[in-house]
Formats: structure tokens, sequence, C-alpha cells
């Protein structure tokens, strides 16, 4: 980071640029107790940084690591715009904002689209399992278009949660392209109200207890799940597929 904001001012010299060292506590990455205090310290110095930008971009390299900027973000309705890349597909999109009214409808954040709560997906994995192998054009084209999704999104007058037609044209929630077929499928997505990352729940739950609930969810696989009522949902399906139910047809 410290050398990617030199090469910025050598590129540009009048950028404001600064790099920063720290680790993106992640849930299913258990903390010890001797690394509690430095793990809290990179939290607050995370959470600081989110607070003094107007835009945040989110391009981490796994799905957990992704998880407390977008709750950061959700909680102090900041403008993130993330982009994450497949083998030949990659998407782009913007987390919602919370709404002032029960009425508004909150876009979804990167979280909303699953049933199970990010872990640890990086342990006893290969390198090309841990890492993604990309083709080389995904990674410029999903910056350029995120890029342009929050400068599109500054020019307008609305809220994080406006979508449809602003002073520069479009405004998509989400960017899903695909390098095979070389598309761009614009689609939107309301957030769901179990996340693990922008739920009321989670964003109440991090207001009232805030470090002891960041420890929970980084040191328990099923404290997030718990929480937002997944557990629940999912014992509640596999109940349904394990009745007895007569499929047969008694017409002749």
């Amino acid at each position: 980071a410290k050398t990617a904001a030199r090469n910025l001012m050598k590129i540009c010299p009048s950028v404001d640029a600064k790099g920063y060292c720290l680790t993106i506590p992640m849930p299913g990455h258990v903390v010890p107790k001797s690394q509690t205090k430095t793990v809290m310290n990179d939290v607050k110095q995370l959470e600081s940084l989110i607070l003094s930008h107007d835009v945040i971009f989110l391009l981490t390299d796994s799905r957990e690591s992704r998880w407390l900027p977008s709750l950061l973000c959700s909680y102090h309705n900041k403008l993130l715009v993330n982009a994450a890349l497949g083998f030949d597909t990659f998407v782009v999109m913007r987390h919602g904002v919370r709404t002032k009214t029960p009425e508004e409808k909150k876009l979804g954040c990167y979280f909303c689209n699953d049933v199970v709560a990010p872990t640890d997906s990086l342990s006893d994995r290969t390198l090309d399992q841990q890492c993604t192998v990309t083709r080389p054009g995904a990674a410029p084209i999903a910056a350029a278009l995120a890029v342009e999704l929050a400068i599109s999104l500054i020019h307008h007058k609305g809220d994080g949660n406006t979508h449809g037609e602003g002073d520069l044209g479009s405004m998509p929630h989400q960017i899903r392209g695909s390098l095979s077929r070389f598309n761009l499928l614009p689609i939107q997505g309301n957030a769901y109200s179990k996340c693990t990352a922008c739920s009321d729940t989670v964003l109440n739950l991090y207001g009232k207890n805030g470090g002891t609930f960041i420890l929970n969810a980084l040191n328990d696989p099923g404290y997030l799940e718990d929480v937002t009522g997944l557990t629940q949902m999912k014992a509640a399906a596999d109940d349904l597929l394990l009745e007895d139910i007569d499929w047969e047809d008694d017409e002749e």
C-alpha cells in the first residue's frame, strides 16, 4: 500500500495518497487472546479510515475479508463500491445505505444473496484456490467500471439507494460481466433482512456491543447465522424436506 501511494505521487504529484499496513479481521479466523488488542486496534484504524473518506472501494481477494468493511460502511452510511473477480467473470456493485423510513427500499450488499455466513475460505487450500486466477483483462475492466459507477453516484443528488438515470447516465446497482461472452449485465437486488453484513440486526448489535460483537463473529463460525435468523430458517427448510409427503396420485 505504501509503495502504491508513492508510485501514484510519481504519476501525479498533486495526488493526496497515503498507504496503510493493517490486517482486516475476518470471520472464521479465530483471534487468540494474546492478539485481541492488536485485532481491535486494526478494527479502529479501519473504521477511522472509512469515516475519513467519501467513497470506499472494496477490492480484497476473499469473501470473508469483505465482511467487516461492508458492515462498517453500512453502519456509517458510506458509499461502498465493491469489485470481485472470477476466472472470466466479475461483479461490480455498490452497496445500499440505511433508509430513513421503513417504506424505502434499500439496495443489497455483497452478502445479501447468501444464506451462509462468511467463514475461513483460505486455510488448507492450494495457492490457486486461495487467490483468484483470472484472465488478464478482468481486473482493469472491473476497476474502470467501479470508478465510473462511483463518479455517476457522486454527481447525482440522491442517496446510495438511488437507481435509474442520473446526471451522467445510468446508475445500476450491480454490473455482472463475462469475458467469455463479452457482455455486461446490469441487475438490481434489494437488501436481505437476514444479511450477515448489512441487516438491521447486525448493525444494531454492532452499535450496541461494538468490539464484543466483532470478536464473537470472528471466533464463532455459527454466530452470525444464529443472530440473523439464518440458522432457524435453514432448520425450518430441512424440516420441510424431512416431512413424510405422499406424492402418489389416488386417481385411477
